[in-house]
């Protein structure tokens, strides 16, 4: 028999749960998108009038009930948009759980779900839906999945699974069914970067009924867990992808205004004290955060833990399943991924149900976008972050650790340039801002955001006492800190910002790109230069969408790491490090005197 070693490290994680009484059940979203394909439809659009992206959710839908138990499927009522003409399409899948379909099933029963999968194709948008939406389903047996467009991919929106064990076969099959209708969950860019399918890969935290959600079991836990995002950036961070800040999919509170943040800490604080003296109900604790969980412009939908599931009579039946959304996560490219992330949030969670996590909400200030946007400290945090929860009984197996950290791998490179030196440049989080008015763009699905600037983290790790090298990048002095020393070795760090390209519409319309963006190190006499090319190296276009292999070449060609002869002499200008931030900013430094 094969061995599974993931389901493996979650059956061993669902035993530590279950040992300490904790009930979490466990939700996704994952998102999917035809990677080769530059149509709107696919990359920013949620619809097509050519109907692409329909045949391909009628194509998942069908995959899906070839993969799971499904007892009903059929188009539901889909969202409408203020922007959009008519709702959007959507269809809706009932299956059982467990892996049955239930008593009774019989042939009819399975005559009816194939005629209903064959007329799909024939179900014209806005007809009539043969299923709704929040009907009640029969407990403990029957499930609730969507299938909808959202810009540029397919959205599947599946009820929580009981455990670990039983969320990874769901997610699997669904990975498994986008695959067989020719859908990813990656993206390849134009220069060979690999991303997300950009749509996110958001994880849902419940119970098995509204009634018995561990957010009303359990009246602390949601204060709780808002405290202990706030206090570990990792969380916010570490999984999330390219855009990041107040313009983001998930923006943290303590990124939006800076009232509302307070607000909320002291919401935080009443909640738990009311929760002292059993005075939290299900809408008071809803009422209570929904208005300050939110973005920048009051939209609780783009917040990082999105509770507009919760207990909000507005939505009807689906705003009232004691539902938290956790959106700071980017779409995984495994299954394997997405269950083990899954895996941590959902023992964050019962760690908050299970003990008081009371320490100060810290006030991040600028250190927010600044320290904690750099890989070492968001790792650092996160392996606070797991060793907190194995103090509390509910740490994942090392399996699942090791899938968690790797979630995203930020290294470009890493090598030992000078003896006993080692050096790694690594991408690190930056926050793109939002063009124009906010209020402006509200109405929209898509925003539009100055995406021109890059953050990148340069780490030295040498000998405690040893001369560190001098470091140059575009030409200017950079002097990293120390940000951990361990016994005989230093850890030193500095942030790097660099403008790609000059965007239109964007910001700063005359200020000047960066590219490529080289890095000198100089030790004793020997020179090495790290160019890292943004675009293709000599300019020219790029011959269409690449697949896994050219996504690699390409990758290569833009990283050059080569000696410098001595004879080689280049200017230095002035060292743009400050003692109290970690983070230089080549944007901002004077041009080259002319020549």
């Amino acid at each position: 028999m094969s061995v599974d070693p993931v389901l493996e490290a979650l059956v061993e994680h669902d035993r530590r749960l279950a040992q300490r009484g904790v009930t979490m059940w466990l939700g996704a979203e994952p998102t999917f998108t035809r990677a080769a394909s530059l149509a709107p439809c696919w990359t920013w659009q949620a619809e097509d009038d050519a109907g692409d992206k329909r045949a391909a959710a009628l194509a998942v839908v069908r995959e899906l009930a070839a993969r799971l138990p499904v007892t009903a499927v059929g188009p539901i009522e889909g969202r409408r948009y203020p922007e959009e003409d008519r709702p959007r399409f959507a269809f809706g899948l009932r299956f059982g759980w467990a892996g049955v379909r239930g008593a009774p099933w019989t042939d009819a029963d399975a005559a009816a779900l194939a005629t209903a999968l064959a007329g799909l194709d024939d179900a014209a948008p806005g007809a009539a839906p043969p299923l709704r939406h929040g009907t009640p389903l029969s407990p403990g047996d029957d499930r609730w999945m969507t299938v909808t467009p959202d810009p540029g991919v397919v959205e599947i929106n599946s009820a929580p699974c009981p455990d670990g064990a039983s969320f990874l076969g769901h997610v699997r099959a669904i990975y498994d069914a986008a695959a067989a209708a020719g859908l990813s969950a990656v993206r390849r860019r134009f220069n060979g970067d690999l991303d997300d399918s950009g749509g996110g890969g958001q994880l849902t935290l419940g119970g098995p009924s509204p009634a018995t959600s561990p957010f009303f079991v359990h009246p602390t836990l949601l204060p709780r867990l808002i405290r202990y995002v706030n206090d570990h950036p990792s969380l916010s961070y570490w999984f999330l992808g390219a855009c990041a800040g107040s313009a983001s999919q998930a923006p943290r509170p303590d990124e939006g205004v800076r009232e509302r943040w307070e607000e909320l800490r002291l919401g935080v604080r009443w909640l738990e004290r009311a929760a002292a003296r059993d005075a939290v109900t299900p809408a008071l604790l809803a009422q209570t955060l929904a208005p300050l969980l939110v973005d920048a412009s009051g939209n609780s939908h783009r917040a990082e833990l999105n509770v507009e599931k919760l207990w909000n009579p507005c939505l009807g039946d689906r705003g009232l399943a004691g539902l938290v959304e956790w959106r700071a996560f980017q779409m995984p490219p495994t299954a394997e991924h997405l269950a083990a992330a899954g895996a941590l949030v959902r023992a964050i969670a019962a760690r908050c149900a299970l003990a008081p996590y009371d320490a100060p909400m810290i006030d991040w200030g600028a250190e927010l976008h600044d320290r904690m946007a750099l890989p070492t400290f968001l790792h650092e945090d996160l392996a606070a972050v797991l060793r907190d929860l194995h103090d509390h009984g509910v740490g994942l197996p090392p399996r699942l650790e090791a899938l968690a950290t790797a979630y995203r791998d930020p290294t470009l490179w890493r090598g030992e340039p000078f003896p006993g030196v080692h050096v790694t440049l690594s991408r690190a989080v930056e926050f793109w801002p939002l063009v124009g008015d906010t209020a402006s763009q509200e109405g929209r699905t898509s925003r539009l955001v100055d995406a021109s600037t890059e953050r990148l983290e340069l780490r030295l790790e040498l000998p405690t006492g040893r001369a560190l090298p001098a470091i140059t990048a575009g030409d200017h002095a950079v002097t990293p800190h120390a940000a951990r020393v361990d016994g005989e070795r230093t850890v030193w760090v500095v942030g790097v910002r660099r403008r790609l390209f000059v965007p239109a519409p964007g910001l700063h319309p005359g200020l000047a790109a960066l590219d490529p963006l080289v890095v000198r190190l100089r030790d004793r006499g020997d020179e090495l230069a790290v160019t890292l090319h943004g675009w293709r190296p000599g300019g020219g276009p790029y011959d269409g969408v690449p697949d896994d292999d050219e996504a690699t070449r390409r990758r290569a060609e833009r990283l050059i790491v080569a000696p410098v002869a001595a004879a080689v002499a280049h200017s230095i200008r002035h060292d743009l490090a400050r003692a109290d931030t970690w983070t230089v900013d080549l944007r901002d430094a004077a041009p080259p005197e002319p020549a």
